[in-house]
């Protein structure tokens, strides 16, 4: 009787016989063209004498070596494959992963897991500029201009775990108050004058009286608690909540919001929003610096806006190539007087566009006579006129310092005498009350607005043009296919550091990804896109 359909665990028990077929090298199979050749061929010229270190020279050696490892993980990541687990099953299925593991066995996905958590942050850079380096051996890297822009990833934390700065501060707050009502108590109920003590040693000093006086606790329905337990609970409890809010605090530093699965990740405002009710969600700002098309470096923020971002970025860029660019290129995110002046000093050329370019456009921007900008200047006397022919005189220079700790100066304008001006309503439109109110005043920040200038200029002449048409193709179509092609859309990992290893594991990957597509598309040795021409 035939039991086809019994069900045997090795399958080859269900099928006939198949004849060995050669040729046994996978690599005879692969196109000449494939993307796995270029990735070998680029890899093989990296020096992995740090990568081999990390694991011992001693006792059993690792079945798969170093080099193949990171060569598959790096291969994985430019086809869009994060999970270990997937990466074992493409090492059994793919024929492009076993020409990759020449002959070794299929490692688990814990050996992939175990390679990532070895790899250190400072290894993996160091590759990263080696592959670079690699690369401009293939296609022209000439430093002249880089492109800057950032984005919001979520990170893997719970959505509803949340601390808010504000919030602990207000409760922290509190806790005076609930100290000096306890202490009153304890005054009030056992005689004992306790005002000099903070919530610690009001707490240590109860505890020894309960266990001096043999204060059995008790819990639960039907039980009456001790005035000296009630005492005790109320300032274990100012206690620990005191030391649990100045932690929360201690944790977020800087920070407004932090995550209880994920300390580093910052509660931010998410252009994918699913609920679409504005919802914070713990996320990453993440800075991508592009030149040629390709990923040349990558900076991880807790802030959600980009302002504060660009200036340890760059310097984490100067470090990691050990040679500056010439353009910084940029959007309206990144305009700010501390960034314009940093870079002026450290002999960049800034290319970011204006934060006011788009409201400039509009009629309504160089018809508002309340701005500084539409008044005539006299240089001779430093003072303004303003449209109805009264002088605004300088009066002082105020020192100012940002959120950031940057100090800078402005000059403040007053104005002769508002008295029956006509126009003193859209001159002072937003002062709530005009009657009270003293002569207009106007501040000015001439450095800025020089460095603004110099700037602007460079973004509008031909060469500014093409660079400004190039950032939105080039940094923001990397982004798109991350986001996109690669579907990387939240982190698998926790922490910082794992997430710097992470993205530039993916960064490697998106590059020879992209020298892969330059080649076959003719594109080597052209960093930039040409402006069309019109009719």
């Amino acid at each position: 009787m035939n039991k086809n359909h019994t069900n045997y665990d090795d399958y080859n028990k269900k099928v006939a016989p198949r004849q060995l077929v050669l040729p046994l090298d996978y690599g005879i199979v692969i196109k000449e063209t494939a993307p796995v050749r270029l990735l070998d061929a680029v890899l093989e010229e990296l020096n992995y004498t740090e990568l081999q270190h990390l694991y011992s020279s001693k006792g059993r050696k690792s079945k798969v070596p170093s080099h193949i490892l990171f060569k598959i993980f790096i291969f994985a990541m430019s086809n869009g494959i994060y999970s270990t687990r997937k990466i074992q099953q493409q090492c059994e299925e793919n024929i492009n992963y076993m020409w990759l593991l020449q002959g070794y066995p299929c490692p688990s996905h814990m050996t992939f897991q175990r390679f990532f958590a070895r790899c250190t942050f400072d290894i993996v850079t160091n590759l990263f500029a080696q592959l670079m380096e690699a690369i401009s051996r293939r296609d022209t890297l000439s430093f002249n201009e880089v492109f800057i822009d950032g984005t919001k990833l979520e990170a893997n934390a719970n959505k509803y775990t949340f601390v808010w700065k504000k919030s602990i501060q207000k409760q922290l707050a509190k806790l005076p108050d609930k100290l000096a009502v306890l202490k009153d108590d304890v005054y009030k109920y056992c005689g004992i004058d306790v005002s000099a003590m903070n919530d610690e040693l009001l707490y240590v000093f109860l505890d020894k009286e309960v266990q001096g006086r043999h204060i059995t606790f008790v819990h639960g329905k039907g039980s009456r608690k001790t005035v000296w337990q009630r005492l005790h609970e109320r300032a274990e409890q100012l206690y620990d909540k005191r030391k649990e809010y100045e932690k929360h605090l201690e944790i977020m530093g800087e920070r407004n919001s932090y995550s209880k699965t994920d300390y580093d990740a910052t509660f931010m405002r998410m252009k994918e929003d699913h609920m679409r009710n504005g919802q914070l969600k713990p996320a990453y700002n993440i800075q991508l610096a592009v030149h040629a098309e390709y990923i040349m470096g990558i900076g991880v923020f807790p802030n959600p806006n980009d302002t504060n971002t660009l200036i340890p970025f760059v310097k984490e860029l100067e470090t990691l190539h050990a040679q500056q660019f010439n353009y910084i290129v940029a959007d309206a995110g990144y305009d700010s007087y501390e960034n314009l002046e940093w870079l002026a000093q450290h002999n960049y050329l800034s290319c970011i566009k204006p934060r006011d370019y788009e409201k400039a456009k509009h009629r309504a921007w160089h018809a508002d006579i309340s701005k500084a900008r539409n008044m005539e200047y006299i240089l001779t006397n430093d003072a303004f006129i303003c449209a109805n022919g009264r002088k605004l005189n300088y009066a002082y220079t105020r020192k100012k310092t940002s959120k950031s700790g940057f100090k800078y100066e402005s000059k403040v304008y007053i104005c002769e005498s508002c008295d029956n001006c006509g126009l003193r309503t859209d001159c002072q439109r937003y002062v709530k009350n005009l009657e009270t109110a003293g002569p207009k005043r106007i501040e000015t920040t001439p450095k800025y607005d020089a460095l603004l200038g110099d700037n602007t200029a460079r973004m509008t002449s031909d060469e500014g043009i093409q660079l400004r048409t190039n950032r939105s193709i080039q940094v923001e179509g990397a982004f798109g296919v991350i986001k996109q092609d690669f579907g990387f859309k939240r982190f698998l990992h926790r922490g910082t550091g794992n997430i710097r290893k992470m993205l530039y594991l993916l960064a490697m990957g998106f590059n020879i990804a992209k020298l892969h597509n330059r080649i076959q598309a003719g594109r080597v040795n052209s960093p930039l896109f040409p402006l069309k021409q019109t009719a």
